[in-house]
């Protein structure tokens, strides 16, 4: 009875120590509540290919942290990252030790993907409070269009992806609230297919960005066709996600034409527009006169075809003796 009771003393005393441990960790996640890693500027204009610009990691509200991880996505068909170095807010506090500073593009990936990898720690004992630059990244527009900065939430585990501080006081890696930036119009548009013949379609489509896409609930989609005023189309609903979707129609009796299209909205009295797509319209030739015009060439290959041989078997026939 003796070491039964020793072994369930043993055991109670485990349980309470997990338990406390969890009480424990579960207030440095309440004391962390308040921090915030975002994206500076939360959105950067559309600049010119080649162009360069520099975003900026934020924390806000850090209490006591030792070590940070970031990691966040972009695309790198529009925008390729020249450069990653650590901001002041982690050596203002003691020398640092940087685990990764970098950025990897997987062009094979659908979509392709750029993620920007960055983790480091005070090697001193010391932390760091309040707010300040985790890291600055340096990017490279490459091509027109729009891309979001997605700050990955932290995974999990004592290792995983993601964007997280460790506390110092609790020794737990605690996930964080995450904004977002953009680079471009907060606005994207495609069309798929941008060359249709007459009586098809093509989807209209895009995205909004931002607080928009929280905010707004649709948008205005209108046309040019040769150049010429803009025309409005339609009220094209948002989800809530921001994604919107719109089948364009063409008449089975259009003839060949060139048609833009662009969608706009208005936020806090300023109006956004997206960047402008194309579509060109093939007229749809008539079945009758096609299949005339290939019956033609296909006789007239028949009619050279037989003459070509009549000549070749009278070169060959032997001349008939005379009687």
């Amino acid at each position: 009875m003796g070491k039964a009771k020793s072994a369930s003393f043993l055991m109670l005393l485990v349980l309470g120590l997990i338990f406390f441990s969890q009480s424990f960790r579960v207030q440095a996640q309440d004391a962390s509540s308040g921090l915030v890693v975002r994206i500076d500027p939360q959105q950067t204009a559309s600049l010119d290919i080649n162009d360069n610009f520099t975003v900026y990691v934020w924390v806000d509200n850090a209490v006591a942290v030792e070590a940070a991880q970031v990691q966040f996505t972009y695309d790198p068909t529009v925008l390729n990252v020249t450069q990653v170095f650590e901001g002041p807010f982690l050596p203002s506090a003691g020398p640092t030790a940087t685990a990764q500073q970098m950025a990897v593009e997987d062009m094979k990936s659908q979509p392709p993907t750029g993620v920007v990898y960055y983790s480091s720690a005070i090697i001193s004992g010391a932390v760091a409070s309040g707010s300040g630059v985790l890291v600055n990244v340096t990017f490279r527009v490459v091509s027109g269009g729009g891309a979001q900065l997605h700050l990955i939430p932290y995974s999990g585990g004592t290792s995983g992806p993601g964007t997280y501080f460790l506390d110092i006081n609790f020794a737990e890696m605690i996930p964080t609230r995450l904004e977002d930036g953009y680079y471009g119009s907060p606005v994207s548009l495609s069309a798929r297919p941008d060359v249709i013949y007459a009586g098809g379609n093509t989807t209209l489509s895009g995205r909004l960005s931002g607080p928009a896409a929280m905010n707004v609930n649709s948008i205005n989609l209108e046309y040019s066709q040769g150049g010429e005023v803009w025309t409005a189309l339609a009220l094209v609903p948002v989800n809530g996600s921001g994604f919107y979707s719109y089948q364009w129609a063409v008449d089975s009796t259009a003839g060949f034409a060139e048609y833009e299209f662009r969608v706009h909205y208005m936020s806090e009295g300023k109006t956004y527009y997206s960047s402008i797509v194309a579509v060109t319209v093939q007229a749809l030739s008539t079945p009758l006169i096609s299949y005339a015009y290939y019956a033609l060439i296909v006789l007239i290959v028949v009619i050279v075809a037989v003459a070509v041989f009549y000549i070749i078997r009278r070169r060959r026939r032997p001349e008939e003796l005379p009687p």
